[in-house]
């Protein structure tokens, strides 16, 4: 029955390499772009939309502070007074003037704002924001700009050990891991400080 509703493991398996095929090929020095979603796991299903995540890699976000390239710009965590799963990101270290300009001055010190930060792409009336994503008026696809940790936050600590009735897998969880976290530009819902979270 469920090869019906989604396709056969083969049709899913060749969606799958065709996104990651997609996503290789699209590759900038600056950014690249990630299927995921339902069509991300190579699932076709009727009214899904197509969900994109288009990373930054000329900024970096970190928990512990790495070794820094004078070619990156460098923000880093601050989970003090915000809500579990989110965060403000401070900027430490800068070489991008756009970037720069994105952020607030709190207390002596810069935050990337996620409201100045999620309109960088020209709003029309065929393009709306919606929570911290892009849409089609359609509801056809979702792009989320984001910014990458490339290693796993102490924040999300907690979703390692967690009992789950076993999925996802050791295996599978390693591997997300290793890959570190996205962080979308949406913040707590009536937080005082809203404008300058950023959801893990």
């Amino acid at each position: 029955m469920c090869h019906l509703i989604v396709g056969t493991e083969d049709h899913v398996k060749q969606l799958r390499l065709l996104h990651a095929v997609r996503n290789d090929l699209s590759k900038r020095d600056d950014q690249i772009c990630i299927t995921s979603g339902s069509f991300g796991e190579g699932l076709d299903m009727r009214g899904s939309d197509l969900d994109i995540m288009c990373v930054y890699r000329d900024k970096e976000v970190y928990d512990v502070k790495p070794c820094l390239n004078q070619h990156k710009s460098y923000l880093s965590m601050d989970t003090e007074d915000v809500k579990p799963g989110f965060t403000q990101l401070r900027l430490d270290y800068c070489v991008d003037q756009i970037l720069f300009e994105n952020c607030e001055q709190f207390a002596n010190k810069f935050y990337l704002s996620s409201t100045i930060w999620k309109p960088r792409i020209p709003l029309n009336e065929k393009i709306i924001i919606h929570g911290p994503c892009f849409s089609d008026r359609h509801g056809y696809s979702d792009i989320a700009i984001c910014l990458h940790c490339k290693t796993w936050v102490f924040a999300a600590r907690h979703w390692i050990t967690r009992s789950n009735n076993s999925w996802p897998g050791y295996d599978v969880k390693q591997s997300i891991m290793r890959h570190g976290v996205l962080f979308v530009p949406i913040g707590v819902k009536g937080s005082p400080n809203e404008d300058l979270e950023w959801r893990i």
